[in-house]
């Protein structure tokens, strides 16, 4: 399958997964995973989206090979919800992911899919997650194509690349618990950081 990437020494972070996948975090995945490791999986899908189902099913059976070797005991869990973006389905998704965090887990997060508001949701449910959880935000990570057009006219995702940006999880974590008399105070206590 075309879609298919290999992310192996790419980007910022480390991927040794010569692995060609359709998902990003399961590249990152099949380099984390130990044998006997626990993983519940939360997938968030859109009800009106008819390609949902499918694409569960390819990270389901995506993760499933990888972990054959290594023997991890993988669940999956599914948040359905509507391709909107209410303030109402926000809540709801928020809700839904900080229902299903479980005390003392790590987490790894893949934002290369889904809505433009998710990443802003998935940062209250990870700061949420760490505070009263005891989560461990391991990674946030993000997978990057380029589409290159080809001779036969069409576009062909090419060149992936995954990058950590778990620094912006903490980054905004930082802001929000800075304090200073002034916005160039403040400035200043972020540069020195």
């Amino acid at each position: 399958d075309n879609s298919k990437q290999c992310y192996a020494n790419t980007g910022n972070t480390v991927c040794k997964c010569t692995e060609k996948v359709w998902f990003p975090i399961n590249a990152i995945l099949a380099d984390k995973l130990k044998t006997d490791d626990e993983v519940n999986v939360l997938l968030i899908t859109n009800t009106d989206k008819d390609n949902s189902l499918i694409n569960v099913q390819k990270f389901k059976d995506e993760l499933n090979k990888i972990s054959e070797t290594i023997n991890a005991k993988i669940s999956y869990e599914i948040i359905e919800s509507t391709f909107e973006e209410t303030k109402d389905v926000h809540e709801k998704r928020v809700r839904d992911m900080i229902s299903k965090i479980e005390n003392d887990s790590d987490i790894y997060a893949d934002i290369t899919f889904g809505q433009k508001p998710l990443p802003m949701l998935l940062m209250c449910v990870l700061t949420f997650a760490e505070k009263f959880c005891n989560a461990d935000i391991k990674k946030v990570i993000y997978g990057k194509v380029e589409f290159v057009k080809h001779s036969d006219g069409e576009d062909y995702p090419e060149n992936p690349a995954i990058y950590d940006v778990t620094s912006l999880y903490y980054l905004n974590n930082l802001v929000g618990a800075m304090e200073a008399p002034s916005c160039s105070e403040a400035q200043k206590a972020l540069d020195a950081f």
